[in-house]
């Protein structure tokens, strides 16, 4: 560089060595255009920033659980029938289990350190059967998991499923092995029922024997993508037939009643969606706040919700924030952890509403929605206004002070509401069969439990006579149609 500079007319070598003031300022700049030329081939070697998960990334199977050709051949109910009869649903249910924490860089896991679990699909898993089982309605019987048609439009499309094709990807391997015998409707719930039992929950009944359908068609009552059915008259506020305030959500905005943050008119919308799923007042506060104990809600940034399958079937939501995963997921658009576990079954989430109920503040979050924070809790935890909803309205209030009171209470309401809930629409194969895992169990959060539920099937529970009520048998409470053991004073201390 010296000898290029000494060759310029301008420039003696004197000046080199003891260069005038003006000359420093020439110099200077004839550098930095020397560099700035001697850069210039590798900054524009630089990949540009790529945004979201792009083609070639995703999970390998995430056609398999979206097909992109809307059909997928079905086997005839007689074999069937004969398949589904010998498969042992505890093997399922522990191959679950073990994929449960062994997170996968094409659509990891969320992760908690401060919990022994500290990785987990559980949640996701949950919410992969609550939202398949949700979409009943008791009007006419449509919806349900058992078919499966959450696979395909219009269901596979709705907002409220986004990145749940991430979920039936990861799940894939297990239907392979099954092959026939496992259905995608018995699968998707032995998924979150793995999950729930994984983190200490309680699950009653876990049978086998839905029978899929081959498309979505009859799901084309519900509405949405692939239909002619793409929204209500009034969105937010849809009447019945539709079984849910908006085509395309499960129940009601999360950010209250048509986007409005009123507690009380979401409790309202709330109580008259869930009528609609044959729920009462104890069966829903038990399936939001016991769903809302696991996992966390997704919302990284204010870009919004990517294209669905029904306008990027090679590559469904991809994500606009970042890598699109991770850290980096936009599902819901609100942001943040319900309980200071997530990964853990406990009655945090009543007990935070009896204690802090009427502290939470409204605000806009990562998302660029509204979510709610409490001033006294960590950054990431927050409440939805359909959460405080149930504070604000005065029956459900009672029933969340119950629960926050009494986790046997709890323990009964939502395992019930579960069995319910997941239970209900579709076909059933005439050999279908259940068992009731034991509870309590060793919940993976105690260290070194996972490896026992691994190993060790979930035992059922030997057919007995149900205690009649007097008799002094109170080891057990009746749920339906199965028998929830009761809270053992050591799993109670671990959980308080």
């Amino acid at each position: 560089m010296v000898e290029k500079l000494a060759d310029d007319p301008g420039v003696h070598l004197t000046h080199l060595l003891f260069p005038p003031p003006t000359l420093t300022m020439h110099l200077i700049a004839r550098v930095a255009v020397v560099a700035a030329t001697l850069a210039l081939p590798f900054a524009l070697a630089q990949p540009p920033q790529t945004i979201g998960i792009q083609d070639g990334e995703q999970c390998p199977f995430i056609l398999k659980g979206t097909p992109i050709e809307q059909t997928e051949e079905v086997v005839a109910i007689e074999e069937y029938d004969a398949l589904v009869a010998d498969l042992v649903i505890e093997d399922v249910l522990n191959d679950i289990i073990e994929l449960l924490t062994t997170s996968d860089d094409c659509w990891p896991a969320d992760n908690f350190p401060d919990s022994a679990i500290g990785s987990s699909y559980g949640a996701l898993f949950i919410r992969l059967a609550w939202h398949c089982s949700g979409s009943w309605r008791s009007n006419d019987t449509l919806g349900g998991c058992a078919g499966g048609e959450m696979r395909f439009q219009p269901e596979a499309a709705w907002d409220d499923n986004t990145n749940l094709d991430k979920a039936r990807a990861l799940i894939y391997p297990i239907k392979e092995k099954y092959g026939d015998a496992l259905s995608w409707g018995d699968l998707i719930i032995l998924a979150g029922s793995a999950s729930i039992l994984h983190m200490g929950g309680p699950v009653t009944e876990i049978c086998v024997g839905r029978v899929d359908n081959g498309d979505g068609t009859r799901s084309f009552p519900l509405g949405g993508p692939g239909t002619n059915i793409t929204q209500c008259e009034d969105p937010g506020n849809c009447d019945a037939p539709f079984g849910t305030s908006t085509v395309g959500l499960i129940y009601v905005n999360p950010e209250g009643f048509l986007g409005d943050p009123d507690r009380l008119i979401s409790a309202q919308k709330i109580r008259e969606v869930f009528t609609r799923m044959d729920m009462n007042d104890t069966e829903t506060v038990a399936l939001i706040g016991g769903g809302h104990t696991f996992g966390k809600s997704h919302g990284a940034c204010d870009a919004g919700n990517s294209p669905g399958p029904d306008e990027s079937p090679d590559n469904p939501w991809p994500g606009l924030c970042g890598t699109g995963r991770g850290a980096d997921t936009y599902t819901s658009g609100i942001d943040g952890y319900w309980t200071r576990d997530p990964f853990r079954w406990t009655n945090d989430f009543f007990t935070l509403l009896v204690d802090f109920g009427d502290n939470y503040v409204v605000g806009e979050g990562p998302g660029g929605l509204l979510q709610w924070s409490e001033p006294s809790m960590p950054d990431p935890m927050m409440m939805m206004t359909t959460d405080l909803a149930l504070w604000e309205d005065a029956d459900y209030r009672v029933i969340v002070t119950e629960f926050a009171e009494d986790i046997d209470a709890l323990n009964v309401a939502f395992a019930n509401a579960w069995e319910k809930l997941t239970t209900r629409g579709g076909v059933m194969s005439d050999s279908g069969h259940c068992i009731t895992p034991v509870f309590p169990r060793d919940p993976a959060y105690i260290a070194d439990a996972l490896q026992d539920i691994t190993d060790e099937p979930v035992v059922p529970v030997p057919d007995t006579e149900e205690p009649q009520p007097g008799s002094g048998a109170a080891s057990g409470v009746v749920v339906g149609h199965a028998t929830v053991l009761a809270v053992t004073g050591a799993l109670m201390a671990l959980m308080h």
